[in-house]
């Protein structure tokens, strides 16, 4: 008996003791033990992954076009490019005085500098604009096509730099054929992608980041319109936190903000699931 007396008296102290230690006020997760509750589902991941896979697998049945991302660029209506006749003229009256020392050292003259400067330039300037339309800052802006750009090269899809394919093609014509934008754009269309991914952006001050995304897709050799949207680029909704302790007890997990690349594959993501329903 006195042996069980002694164990009880120091299991007593032990817990007394536990219960006095202080607790850490910030939440910690449990390493290396079981979670409180299990893990919450991850419904929307688990849906981009199927999304993904879909579209890889409609992408390849349509042929695996290729694809030129217009990205805050609008395919104007325009179908020449206009040109102004321009001319610039400078004339400058008088000039500064030179001082001159005489011959023999002893004399120190000012004569005055050249009467008039005159300079003409002439040329061409265009007149319309190249269909470049900014809304974000680039900094913001930059993230977004990026994130756009990676989930839809992620899915399988190939993609076609403009700028390239536009100096490709420009390189075999003629300076006067060099002049004509709106035909050698889409001629470099033509000859280097099958479809053109038109994206833009409006100013919306409900979006996450003050914008909302129109996105059509187009068929290059025959106008076609095959999946047109408009996206506010609002991720879904988080899937509850897990539980974590705190200073008051076991609470829920806060959900990150939403990134830029995050609104980048919410736009790309309702792109493939437009164009899966197109191909399907």
């Amino acid at each position: 008996m006195p042996g069980h007396a002694v164990r009880n008296a120091g299991l007593m102290a032990g817990i007394a003791l536990a219960m006095l230690c202080p607790r850490d006020a910030t939440a910690q997760y449990r390493q290396g033990m079981p979670e409180v509750l299990p893990q919450p589902a991850r419904a929307s991941n688990d849906t981009t992954a199927a999304d993904a896979d879909a579209f890889r697998a409609a992408y390849r049945k349509a042929g695996s076009p290729r694809m030129v991302v217009y990205w805050n660029r609008d395919l104007s209506d325009a179908v020449t490019t206009q040109y102004d006749h321009v001319a610039q003229a400078t004339h400058v009256e008088g000039g500064a005085a030179v001082a001159q020392l005489s011959d023999d050292g002893r004399t120190l003259t000012q004569d005055a500098g050249a009467a008039s400067v005159t300079t003409l330039r002439s040329g061409e300037r265009r007149i319309d604009d190249n269909g470049s339309r900014q809304q974000l800052p680039e900094h913001t802006d930059w993230p977004l096509m990026t994130a756009f750009n990676a989930r839809l090269q992620g899915a399988g899809a190939q993609l076609v730099d403009r700028t390239v394919a536009l100096r490709a093609h420009a390189a075999d014509q003629s300076a006067e054929q060099r002049k004509d934008t709106q035909t050698l754009e889409l001629k470099a269309l033509q000859g280097k992608a099958e479809l053109l991914v038109e994206v833009l952006q409006t100013h919306d001050a409900s979006s996450p980041f003050g914008v909302m995304f129109r996105v059509e897709v187009k068929r290059v050799a025959t106008g076609e319109l095959l999946a047109s949207l408009v996206s506010d680029g609002k991720a879904p909704k988080p899937a509850p936190g897990r539980f974590v302790a705190g200073g008051k007890g076991y609470v829920r997990e806060a959900a990150p903000e939403q990134t830029l690349a995050q609104a980048g594959d919410v736009v790309a993501n309702a792109t493939m699931t437009a164009l899966t329903r197109h191909w399907q």
